[in-house]
């Protein structure tokens, strides 16, 4: 352990801000214009890997400063128009200018990204698979639950959903501690291993949301074989040598089907180089609620796809949920440094299905309360030396799970229920500590890239009565280089890293000192991509990588009842890591009146983790026994989109996205195949879109009517979560409503969004848009409540937002 930590304390002591002479620093100046040559002031250019911004003035003139000498893809956007894409070289002490004409918005064609990529690349020419989401869409498009933001605004991304609060990602099948979440390129914590454990995070921090799909090791190490979520904080302002500006932005929304309620508000100051920045939003809902649809008990009718358990007002779906940062940064001609701070709360109730038996009527529901909190503090920085820019991240989390006895709600702990903090059943706390260095070294001839070092140490304390999963220490060493050779107009990128992770459990009840309570992985991973881009705006991709997942502290040692998902689970201390290995091709196209990608993939998985059923009762006699195993699997998949502009006034566009997954011996008759659990059900959507000329105070009107169709889904056997409520499953307890697998349905929406110039300064974006218009009845296949509960009936919702 002391070597380790000496490996740390040189990464800090190697990290040292160097400030060199303002004349090796360079300059990007320039206009930004409309089509006719009127300027917009406001305009926001940024330097998204360096993370310099800067905003035109009322002239549009713009000045981007010290920024290191080499190669750098800004970024230039502005409300109602296309974002556009400049790849600059500077030499030392140089200053260049960059005049930029932006086109009135038909359709998003680019974007910059830095996520899964070895430098700062357009999304059309990176050769991995990214989609980034910015300002504009996480404003008018944020919920609760990162993975309903994602699967509605990112074509591919489906969510595995438990009520308003908890949508967890799922990306190309995979999801859980195969997809890392990462907050500004550190990894994040949130007890992944449970179906129903959803990501603690908040996008109204955020400035863009990057999401790579495919095997994404190669920076961010062990967990990310399905890829990569990467939400990157808004930076510190800066302002003029003497001026000093405050600024900021609100926001509230309201969602009629569940009474939900929320506020958010950014303020920012700077003055000189020196930045602040405070934020926090609240939201508080009440229970969801279905269409009116029979229950089984008013039908007492069975079958496959028998009549669920509640509809209309689904009990114990409410929840509270806060969230708070600040900031503060520093620019220069060393670079930029920033400080940055979160604090994460989500208060819920979730709905059980509780026991009942055909004669009984009315069923009794059952709920479990939970606590949910995450703690984040970063010191972040860019700092330019000799040619070479460091990207030195020091990070502290606290993730804490606490969940009360069944029957225990939020309802019974805040009106003295006697539940205090320290007498959760079952209480998680992990800190984690992570030091972490890039270093982008000069170019060499048309080679550029990253080399870099990660260490990551986990302390994680199991201290309430129910020991589920055992305390555990977790270090893990990484090593890493990813390059990128620049032959236009091909570009290949390429790059391995080496990972060494240690797992020491704790002896509790469950476990001796005679177990195998020590584990070490020591893993290599590799990937190789390129992209050829020609025409005008068409570019062809593919990517080559392999990848590795250690192990999780739970699947190794878990021992205990899982209430929030009724089943008695037991790790297995020999398991071995998981090995990726993925390929995928795709074809894109950017163009101003059209945009498509279709992209065809294949992921083999060796010694795929899954939890199997062990056709027995756990020690409590009540519930299923659930055992760590592993298997050999493969997920091939075909993902397409497009979008198209007919008319100026007119937008149309689809997607669809279908993939299967299959390991072996996993099927009902020993040694066959059998499918995967928790895979989406094949999907496709379409959307037209009105886009009408901006009328009087109204700018960037719209109005979108959207079609999803997903596709009938059979349950994975025993193996699907809540396999129980299928009357496939005749081997278990068979509740006799609800189901595991799910019919067709096709739900439709509808938005209307606008910003009003009032002439205050401050525009307010408007938007009302309806879920769920026609109030179907159905139930998503990854809906985890599908088993006893309908999803979510029609849902009218408005939202606001101003900056200022």
């Amino acid at each position: 352990m002391s070597t380790r930590i000496l490996v740390v304390f040189a990464l800090l002591t190697f990290v040292v801000p160097i400030a060199e002479a303002q004349s090796t620093r360079s300059t990007v100046t320039g206009t930004v214009t409309d089509a006719d040559g009127a300027p917009l002031p406001g305009a926001q250019i940024a330097d998204v890997a360096f993370q310099r911004g800067t905003t035109a003035g009322p002239d549009g003139r713009y000045m981007l400063d010290g920024l290191p000498p080499g190669t750098h893809t800004l970024e230039i956007r502005f409300v109602g128009y296309q974002t556009a894409v400049r790849e600059v070289t500077l030499q030392a002490g140089e200053t260049r200018e960059i005049n930029v004409s932006l086109k009135e918005r038909v359709l998003e064609t680019d974007g910059v990204t830095v996520t899964g990529t070895a430098r700062a690349r357009s999304t059309l020419r990176a050769p991995q698979d990214v989609d980034v989401m910015g300002t504009e869409d996480l404003q008018s498009g944020r919920s609760a639950a990162l993975g309903e933001l994602l699967q509605e605004n990112v074509d591919g991304v489906s969510s595995i959903q438990t009520g308003a609060q908890a949508g967890k990602p799922v990306l190309r099948g995979l999801s859980g501690k195969r997809v890392v979440l990462l907050k500004d390129g550190i990894a994040q914590e949130y007890y992944q291993f449970g179906v129903r454990h959803f990501p603690t995070t908040n996008a109204s921090e955020a400035e863009r949301v990057e999401v790579v799909r495919g095997a994404s090791s190669i920076l961010y190490g062990s967990d990310a074989l399905g890829g990569a979520i990467n939400v990157i904080s808004k930076p510190a302002p800066t302002t003029g040598v003497d001026a000093f500006e405050v600024g900021g932005s609100a926001s509230t929304q309201y969602y009629t089907n569940n009474n939900e309620r929320a506020v958010a508000l950014d303020l920012s100051a700077a003055q000189g180089n020196v930045g602040w920045r405070v934020g926090a939003e609240r939201r508080i809902a009440g229970n969801y609620h279905t269409p009116d649809a029979p229950t089984f008990s008013e039908t007492k009718e069975g079958g496959t796809f028998g009549d669920p358990r509640y509809t209309g007002e689904v009990p114990f779906t409410n929840f509270e949920q806060w969230s708070t940062y600040g900031q503060v940064g520093l620019q220069g001609a060393f670079g930029t440094l920033q400080l940055y701070g979160d604090y994460w709360s989500n208060a819920q109730n979730f709905l059980l299905p509780a026991g009942g038996t055909p004669g009984q009527t009315p069923f009794p529901a059952a709920g479990l309360g939970q606590n949910l909190e995450h703690s984040n503090v970063v010191l972040k920085g860019n700092i330019v030396a000799d040619g070479f820019v460091l990207k030195p991240r020091l990070n502290w989390q606290r993730s804490i799970r606490q969940s009360g006895a069944p029957g225990t709600t939020l309802g019974d702990i805040r009106d003295g229920g006697g539940l205090a903090r320290f007498d959760y059943p079952l209480d998680l706390k992990t800190d984690i500590y992570t030091g972490r260095l890039e270093v982008a070294h000069p170019s060499i001839g048309s080679l550029s890239g990253t080399i870099g070092a990660e260490v990551q140490h986990q302390d994680a304390d199991t201290r309430g009565p129910a020991e589920l999963q055992p305390s555990a220490r977790t270090w893990n060493t990484g090593v890493f280089f990813f390059e990128d050779l620049d032959l236009d107009p091909v570009t290949v990128s390429f790059g391995s890293r080496l990972d060494v992770r240690t797992v020491e459990a704790v002896p509790n009840d469950r476990t001796t000192e005679s177990d195998q309570l020590d584990n070490t992985y020591t893993t290599l991973s590799g990937a190789a991509g390129a992209s050829y881009a020609f025409g005008d705006g068409v570019a062809i991709a593919t990517n080559l990588s392999s990848g590795f997942r250690a192990p999780s502290v739970f699947e190794l040692y878990a021992s205990g009842v899982h209430g929030g998902v009724a089943a008695f689970q037991v790790g297995n201390p020999d398991l071995e890591p998981e090995r990726s290995y993925s390929a995928d091709l795709s074809l894109r196209v950017r163009r101003d009146r059209v945009t498509a990608e279709v992209t065809g993939y294949v992921n083999a998985i060796q010694d795929y983790i899954y939890l199997k059923n062990e056709d027995e009762q756990g020690p409590n006699g009540n519930l299923q026994k659930f055992a760590a195993d592993q298997t050999d699997a493969l997920i091939p998949g075909i993902e397409a989109t497009v979008e198209t502009s007919p008319l100026p006034w007119l937008q149309v566009g689809g997607s669809a996205a279908v993939l299967d997954g299959t390991g072996d011996g996993l099927g009902a008759d020993e040694g066959d195949d059998g499918e995967l659990p928790l895979l989406p059900a094949n999907t496709v959507s379409g959307f037209v879109r009105w886009v009408p000329a901006d009328t009087g105070p109204l700018t960037n009107p719209q109005v979108e009517l959207s079609l999803k169709r997903s596709f009938e889904k059979d349950a994975a056997g025993r193996l699907e979560p809540f396999a129980q409520f299928d009357k496939l499953d005749t081997k278990g307890p068979n509740p006799p409503f609800g189901t595991a697998s799910t019919r067709a349905y096709s739900v439709v929406n509808v938005e209307a969004r606008t910003t009003l110039a009032l002439g205050l300064g401050a525009p307010l974006t408007v938007s009302v848009g309806v879920d769920n218009l026609l109030d179907e009845t159905y139930r998503d296949f990854l809906d985890t409540y599908k088993g006893y509960a309908l999803s979510p009936g029609r849902d009218v919702q408005f939202s606001l937002s101003t900056s200022f």
